[in-house]
């Protein structure tokens, strides 16, 4: 089976929590909504592509910055609105006010992401990747992105792993008695329903680097280093 392998680097990155309201916070790696919004972008695709994620990396340490949020309020409820990375004036509304908002960032990123598709839109995928015109970013909109490595590579089955980093590890590859780690539901994709995207979300468990994980099923890896867990 092949995949497409991507190292890539960032020197500072937040891949911001849905419903974070009063802390910007940030997931360990970015979850696989984001890196398909990235691909998506990549490609100006219209509609969703046929991919498989498996996300894992390691980053240096986190530290806390401020970003600018406004906040506006109705009857009871304040809502925090953020416009990073938006063209364009702020839309000023009645009971609008702004606040500097606590974020949390990962500085000096190291993601490793496999992707699973067709071959011949996975080389299109490497090709519009090396040969990109703009820049790439992954998190929020100013979360630059160095390419390292996006490379087509051969996938082979195994019984265990030890994984050299950190790295999401979906449930459903374990009937029972599931590794240590911090449990996400992740976004995946969405219908929107009156106007709202309603998302359909894939429970993982981040597990911490040099963790060993054992099971019946098989695993996939690649150069006996780079373990592959796809999301679904």
């Amino acid at each position: 089976m092949k995949s497409l392998r991507l190292k890539l680097f960032q020197e500072t990155a937040c891949y911001t929590k849905p419903f974070a309201n009063k802390v910007g916070e940030t997931y360990p790696l970015p979850p696989y909504s984001t890196v398909k919004g990235m691909i998506h972008q990549l490609l100006q695709a219209n509609e969703l592509l046929p991919l498989r994620f498996s996300v894992q990396g390691k980053y240096e340490s986190k530290i806390i910055d401020y970003r600018k949020s406004y906040m506006v309020k109705k009857q009871s409820v304040s809502m925090p609105i953020i416009f990073d990375g938006l063209a364009g004036s702020i839309p000023v509304q009645d009971n609008m006010s702004s606040i500097p908002l606590y974020t949390h960032m990962l500085f000096h990123v190291q993601v490793i992401i496999h992707i699973a598709g067709e071959e011949e839109l996975l080389e299109r995928i490497q090709d519009a990747i090396l040969h990109t015109d703009t820049y790439l970013s992954l998190g929020r909109h100013e979360d630059l992105v160095r390419v390292d490595e996006a490379v087509i590579v051969t996938l082979e089955e195994c019984e265990e792993f030890k994984s050299a980093y950190s790295m999401y590890v979906p449930k459903y590859y374990f009937e029972s008695d599931y590794p240590k780690g911090i449990p996400y539901r992740l976004n995946w994709t969405y219908n929107i329903v009156n106007g709202i995207r309603e998302w359909s979300k894939i429970p993982v468990l981040y597990v911490s680097e040099n963790t060993l994980i054992e099971e019946d099923g098989k695993f996939l890896q690649t150069d006996g280093e780079h373990v592959v867990l796809w999301n679904e």
